[in-house]
């Protein structure tokens, strides 16, 4: 994981947090009670209590679980850092999914064959992204739109998640701010 994610999502995600409307309960550093039981099934040395997570610990579950199943260690940047927050934020198969989303919408005027948006970082969603390294900027725009979008969907479907929308918006505006 580069040192810009790691600074990212540390602070994006900040530390012990447990709201009451948040479904995926406690956390620290982003990293729930479900991750940190799951990373403990693979990983030696993590707390039981996701309060007791350490930064450090929280880097290697989010390098094991996040940034290489998201295949953000092929991707340029600054398109690893929005994968990778938005696998954290909405899941691993999603975060790749609003890159695949992206893709398409720039290519829908092409003759070209659409990627499937099955959340996979495969050799097709690659050379789409390849192709688009002269213009990086503008494909950065279209996935933080595509999550905005995700968000506002969320929000629409169940109104708990409105306690959060306007902390994903800044989120998004910050990634924004490394896209330049």
């Amino acid at each position: 994981m580069t040192k810009e994610a790691e600074l990212f999502i540390l602070a994006a995600e900040g530390g012990y947090v447990d709201h009451p409307k948040d479904p995926g309960g406690a956390t620290n550093y982003g990293i729930t009670t479900a991750t940190l039981k799951q990373a403990r099934k693979h990983m030696t040395g993590l707390p039981e209590h996701v309060r007791d997570l350490t930064a450090e610990q929280a880097l290697k579950i989010y390098d094991a679980f996040y940034w290489k199943p998201a295949g953000c260690d092929k991707l340029p940047s600054p398109i690893d850092l929005l994968v990778f927050d938005g696998a954290v934020n909405c899941g691993v198969r999603q975060g790749v999914k609003f890159l695949q989303e992206a893709l398409n919408v720039i290519n829908e005027d092409k003759d070209k064959d659409q990627l499937v948006t099955d959340g996979i970082i495969g050799k097709k969603t690659l050379a789409a992204v390849a192709e688009r390294a002269s213009s990086l900027r503008s494909l950065c725009a279209v996935v933080l739109w595509q999550r905005t979008l995700y968000y506002q969907s969320l929000t629409a479907d169940k109104a708990a998640f409105r306690a959060f929308l306007r902390g994903w918006i800044n989120r998004l505006a910050r990634l924004w701010e490394r896209c330049r």
